[in-house]
C-alpha cells in the first residue's frame, strides 16, 4: 500500500552553469556513455594496456563491492514491501513421576505467522526510494573510476611517447655536441681559437649529456607509472610501445572536439551523476526520518496447530489470531525532531556537495578546452618554426659540402632543428593528453565533424632529422 505522503516529490537542485552552458534539460541526467574512447586515438599501445589495466585494477574492484553493497542495501529496503511469513515447530517429551509408575507426556506443535507494515507515511517507500538513488550513485562512482583508470593509462602512454622521442632529440644532442667539442680541440691545435672556447664545448657536452640523463629518468617513471596502473611487466610496457602501427614515429592526433559543452553532456558526468543521485537519496532519507515520529500500523495473524499425548490418550488444537498494533512514541526528548532536522542538515550538505561538483567540472573543462586550443596554437607556430629550421639546415649542408662554412656552423644549425622538433613534440603530446583530459573530466568522448577543419597537416611535421 502507498502511504500518505509527507514530502513533496524530489526535484533537481538548480545548478550554477556559465550562461553557454545553458541548454540543461528537464529531470534527472543520463550518464553519457563514453564507450571505449580510447580507441579513437589509434595508438595499439593505449590499446593493450588500458585493455590490462581494466580487466585487474584494484580501485575498480573495490568500486565493484562498493556497488555491491548498494546493490545488498536496496534489496533489504524492498524487503520491508511485502508481507512477511514466518514458521516456527518445536516438540516435547517430559516424564513425572507419579506414585510408582512413571507418567510420559509428549507434545509438538507447528504454526505460520505473518506480519504486514501498513506504509501509512511513506517511510518503507522513501527507505526503498533511498536505497535506489544510491545504487544509482555508487554505478556511476564506479563508472568514473573505470574513466579514470582508462583516463591515466592513456595519459601517461602519451605522455611516454612524447619523453621518448624527446630522449631520442637528446641522445641527437649529444652527437652533435661531441662534434662539436673535436672541432674545438683541433681548432685549438692550431692555435686559431683560445682556451676559454674549448671549455665551454667541454661544458655543454657535459650539460647535453645531463639533460639526456633527466630524460631518462622521466621516461623510466612513466614506465614504472604504467606498470602500477595496468599491472603488466615494465619489460611488455616497453614492448607494447614500440608498437606504432600508424604512428610513423608521430604523437597520436586526436579526433575533433566541440569548442563548447552543453549542459546536458556536463549532468551526464558520472561524478556528477553520482553527487545529484545522493542529494535524491538524502532527499528520501528526510522523508524517512518524519515518518518515523509517526504512528506505525501491523497487521499480524498466528496460526499454530498443536499436538499433545499423555496416559495414551491423544488431543489437538489448532488455534489462529489476527489483529493490528499500532504504535508510537509519546515522548521522545525531542530525539525525532532531532533526526528530522538532521536528515534536512544532511540533504543541504549535498545539495552544497552536487554545486561544488559541478563547478569543479566546469572548471576543469573550461581548463582543458584552454589547453586544447593553446596546443593547436603551438602547434601552428612550432611547426612553422621547424619547417623554417629544417630548410636552414638543409640550407647549410648544402653549404658545408660545398666549403662555403666549416662544420662548427652547421651543427649550430642542426642544434637549432632539433630544438625546433622538441617544442613541435611537447605542443602535439599537450594536444593529446588535453583530449584524454576533456573526456575524462566531461565523461564522454568529443565528437564534431565540423571542428575537423583546421586541424589536418597540423602534425605533418616530422621528427625525423632527414626532413
Amino acid at each position: 500500500m502507498g502511504g500518505c505522503a509527507l514530502q513533496p516529490a524530489y526535484q533537481r537542485p538548480a545548478l550554477p552553469m556559465p550562461a553557454a552552458w545553458s541548454n540543461a534539460g528537464a529531470g534527472a541526467p543520463q550518464q553519457a556513455d563514453a564507450g571505449d574512447w580510447w580507441k579513437r586515438l589509434n595508438d595499439p599501445a593505449v590499446d593493450q594496456l588500458v585493455s590490462a589495466g581494466l580487466s585487474d585494477n584494484p580501485t575498480l574492484a573495490e568500486a565493484a563491492a562498493r556497488v555491491d553493497l548498494a546493490r545488498a542495501a536496496l534489496g533489504l529496503a524492498d524487503a520491508e514491501k511485502p508481507p512477511k511469513l514466518g514458521v516456527a515447530a518445536g516438540a516435547a517429551q517430559s516424564r513425572q513421576p507419579a506414585g510408582t509408575a512413571t507418567t510420559r507426556q509428549s507434545a509438538a506443535d507447528i504454526g505460520a505467522s505473518l506480519s504486514w507494515e501498513i506504509d501509512l507515511w511513506g517511510r518503507v517507500r522513501a527507505s526503498s526510494a533511498a536505497a535506489h538513488h544510491r545504487l544509482t550513485a555508487r554505478t556511476a562512482e564506479a563508472g568514473a573510476a573505470r574513466l579514470s583508470v582508462a583516463a591515466d593509462i592513456a595519459d601517461a602512454v602519451l605522455a611516454l611517447r612524447a619523453c621518448n622521442l624527446l630522449l631520442d632529440i637528446r641522445e641527437r644532442d649529444i652527437a652533435s655536441r661531441e662534434t662539436e667539442l673535436e672541432i674545438s680541440r683541433a681548432r685549438l691545435t692550431l692555435g686559431s681559437i683560445a682556451p676559454a672556447r674549448l671549455a665551454t664545448a667541454q661544458s655543454n657536452l657535459a650539460s647535453a649529456r645531463t639533460d639526456r640523463i633527466a630524460q631518462e629518468e622521466v621516461c623510466t617513471r612513466l614506465v614504472d607509472a604504467l606498470v602500477a596502473l595496468s599491472g603488466v611487466e615494465a619489460a611488455d610496457v616497453r614492448k607494447a610501445m614500440q608498437q606504432t602501427d600508424g604512428l610513423d614515429s608521430q604523437l597520436p592526433e586526436p579526433p575533433p572536439f566541440v569548442p563548447e559543452l552543453p549542459a546536458t553532456l556536463l549532468l551526464g558526468h558520472p561524478s556528477v551523476i553520482a553527487a545529484e543521485r545522493e542529494v535524491a537519496a538524502r532527499w528520501s532519507d528526510i522523508a524517512v526520518a518524519r515518518a518515523e515520529r509517526l504512528p506505525r500500523l501491523d497487521l499480524a495473524a498466528a496460526l499454530t496447530g498443536q499436538w499433545i499425548r499423555v496416559l495414551g490418550s491423544n488431543a489437538a488444537l489448532v488455534s489462529g489470531s489476527a489483529g493490528a498494533a499500532l504504535t508510537g512514541s509519546l515522548l521522545d526528548g525531542g530525539a525525532g525532531a532531532a533526526n528530522v532536522r538532521g536528515a534536512e542538515a544532511a540533504y543541504r550538505e549535498a545539495v552544497a556537495q552536487l554545486a561544488g561538483a559541478v563547478r569543479a567540472a566546469v572548471r576543469d573543462i573550461e581548463d582543458g578546452l584552454a589547453a586544447r586550443r593553446s596546443a593547436d596554437q603551438r602547434i601552428e607556430t612550432t611547426v612553422a618554426a621547424l619547417t623554417a629550421a629544417r630548410f636552414a639546415m638543409q640550407a647549410d649542408e648544402a653549404r658545408w659540402r660545398a666549403g662555403a662554412i666549416a662544420q662548427y656552423e652547421l651543427e649550430d644549425s642542426r642544434r637549432q632543428y632539433n630544438r625546433s622538433q622538441e617544442s613541435v613534440i611537447v605542443a602535439m603530446a599537450d594536444r593529446a593528453r588535453a583530449w584524454v583530459m576533456l573526456v575524462r573530466r566531461s565523461g564522454t568522448s568529443w565528437n564534431s565533424a565540423a571542428a575537423a577543419s583546421g586541424q589536418a597537416g597540423l602534425a605533418n611535421g616530422s621528427f625525423d632529422e632527414r626532413g
